[in-house]
């Protein structure tokens, strides 16, 4: 068994971000810590943007495991890394809620550095050659 960080869609419509335990045999996939995924749009300098909020997929339950019936995942993916990287943030901010602070929460400035490495993750230098 293996433990990853996924974003899985769900036949319901709902994405969402969370740890899993993936044993092939099961017939169920065990998720650790789930979000769900939702985007809004958000008025910005540059325009609209579209913005990203995580919140607890099942409210108020004593389990941070939960399994899903794998008919019921229409496809799983990888996170990025500064969305990997929030969720974390997002995972301690609830475990510190709850009184279980296993690890410090993140800082302002240590979130606005996962957004910078996100930014540029996939920036590739403009050639100043001109034909």
């Amino acid at each position: 068994m293996n433990e990853d960080t996924k974003i899985l869609k769900l036949s319901s419509g709902e994405e969402v971000i969370c740890n899993v335990v993936n044993n092939p045999e099961d017939s169920f996939i065990s998720v650790v810590y789930p979000m769900k995924m939702q985007s809004y749009p958000k008025a910005t300098r540059n325009g609209i943007e579209e913005s990203l909020t995580l919140q607890r997929w099942i409210h108020f339950a004593e389990e941070d495991t939960f399994d899903i019936d794998k008919t019921n995942v229409i496809t799983m993916t990888e996170a990025s890394y500064g969305l990997s990287k929030f969720y974390e943030h997002c995972v301690k901010k609830a475990k510190h809620e709850d009184g279980d602070t296993l690890a410090p929460l993140p800082t302002d400035s240590e979130l606005d550095k996962i957004e910078i490495d996100e930014a540029f993750d996939d920036y590739e230098p403009i050639s100043k050659t001109i034909h």
